[in-house]
């Protein structure tokens, strides 16, 4: 059974971002599942690598969208995407120092916790302010 699941109230309004959000859940379950059956570390390693690729990419494209429309409270919102990115790369470290060590359920609780506080809290909030602008 998946860690997380996609669901309406996670829905920002904009396809193009709440597509990029359901793919990454699907990246956050592929990594709870290499987990949980204990996968090799460098597979694991791989799905995490691939994780913190596609949430570049996906701030990338949020942040080019500010940038195009001036959105006002980017500076906080580009300070949330580095304070993840700073986490997922710090438990990317520490799992390469141990890969039997137990991260794993740390680092699913945050991911999951942080993705639903961050689409429900910060992302919609620019999403009435991009949709204005004619984003899809």
């Amino acid at each position: 059974m998946p860690m997380m699941e996609w669901s309406h109230e996670y829905s920002v309004g904009i396809p193009s971002i709440d597509n990029q959000h359901k793919r990454l859940i699907e990246l956050i379950n592929q990594l709870n599942q290499a987990m949980a059956e204990g996968e090799s570390a460098s597979i694991v390693a791989d799905i995490l690598k691939g994780l913190t690729d596609y949430t570049r990419y996906h701030f990338s494209y949020e942040e080019d969208l500010f940038n195009q429309h001036n959105y006002p409270q980017t500076e906080q919102h580009l300070k949330e995407h580095a304070s993840l990115i700073d986490r997922v790369e710090q438990f990317h470290y520490e799992f390469a120092q141990d890969p039997g060590g137990s991260i794993s359920l740390e680092l699913m609780q945050f991911l999951t916790n942080w993705l639903v506080d961050h689409i429900q809290g910060s992302d919609r909030e620019y999403a009435g302010f991009l949709l204005k602008k004619g984003v899809s």
